[in-house]
């Protein structure tokens, strides 16, 4: 019998994950940028009019940012941190929901067509890092060799 190599030493699609976690970090970015230095703007054209609220979402997604570029531009492409991405990214989905919810009676028409959009575009993120998780989640377990 011949030994295969161990399947748990090898990443499925980690250069692909790497260019989802790279786009997914330019728009969060942008997004952030948005809210941290034009609130007003962004208050007045959503209907979310707490700039301390939309600042501090600005600021939450600078931190998943860097959380994000660290993640891709490492060696290897932890699937447990893309599996906190994926975590995250779901989340921020549920919580545009609420939004949703809550915030129908004033939010204006952009303002619901951008929580939509947003809300299905960080869908697609959490979906694609959850796939990648699922395909690597035995990466550098001991015992996982198959003969």
């Amino acid at each position: 019998m011949t030994q295969q190599q161990n399947p748990a030493r090898q990443l499925i699609g980690e250069s692909w994950i790497r260019k989802v976690l790279v786009v997914n970090g330019v728009s969060s970015g942008g997004t952030a940028l948005l809210l941290l230095l034009f609130p007003g703007f962004v208050g007045k054209l959503s209907g979310l009019d707490n700039q301390a609220a939309l600042m501090g979402a600005g600021a939450y997604l600078l931190l998943v940012v860097a959380f994000t570029f660290i993640t891709a531009s490492r060696k290897v492409v932890s699937p447990k941190a893309v599996l906190t991405l994926s975590v995250i990214d779901f989340l921020w989905v549920a919580k545009s929901l609420v939004l949703l919810g809550v915030s129908s009676s004033f939010l204006t028409a952009i303002g619901t067509a951008a929580v939509i959009f947003v809300g299905i575009v960080v869908g697609v993120f959490a979906v694609l890092e959850a796939v990648y998780y699922k395909h690597n989640r035995d990466y550098g377990k001991v015992g996982t060799q198959h003969i």
